[in-house]
């Protein structure tokens, strides 16, 4: 089972809780003869948040949750039990009597919108191609083996040069 890291960081205890959050965004409309319709519009973006408990240094354990709190750009958020998630760090709270023993921090990401419809309406797994982007290329940046992807994608002749806007299947 894969340990919770964050950007490759990993830390040596899993959070006690993990907390997802899907919603859907809703409008609600007149009917020209009396009576509602609901429609969706669309879905707001997965947060993620929990707890858990830095032990031994927590001075510099704290100090490295900080660091990548502190990085501006989004990063694959691995946790127990999930297939990763790439996302932004939104949160950060230690909570806690001062002395050595134990904190308890708080954690909330929230998923990068360029990554975030990766899962599409029907529950297929795919992606778009970008402009100048590669399976290779690809890959790196939704985290997923590249011969698995190629391999996935028997339709890409050519996994250096695939054409703009191409539907690829991920594994």
């Amino acid at each position: 089972m894969a340990q919770f890291s964050y950007k490759g960081e990993e830390f040596p205890y899993s959070p006690k809780e993990i907390h997802l959050s899907a919603a859907k965004r809703l409008g609600q409309f007149p009917l020209a003869f009396g009576g509602t319709s609901i429609q969706q519009l669309g879905k707001e973006l997965l947060e993620i948040s929990g707890t858990g408990e830095l032990t031994g240094d927590l001075a510099g354990e704290f100090a490295r949750l900080y660091r990548l709190f502190s990085q501006s750009d989004s990063g694959i958020l691995q946790l127990p039990g999930f297939s990763p998630i790439h996302c932004y760090f939104t949160a950060l709270e230690g909570v806690g009597q001062p002395g050595p023993a134990v904190l308890e921090y708080r954690f909330t990401f929230v998923e990068d919108p360029a990554y975030a419809d990766i899962l599409g309406a029907s529950g297929d797994r795919s992606a778009q191609l970008l402009e100048g982007e590669t399976l290779y290329t690809l890959a790196r940046r939704l985290g997923v083996n590249a011969a698995e992807l190629i391999a996935a994608n028997p339709q890409i002749a050519d996994p250096m040069s695939p054409e703009r806007g191409s539907t690829v299947w991920l594994p």
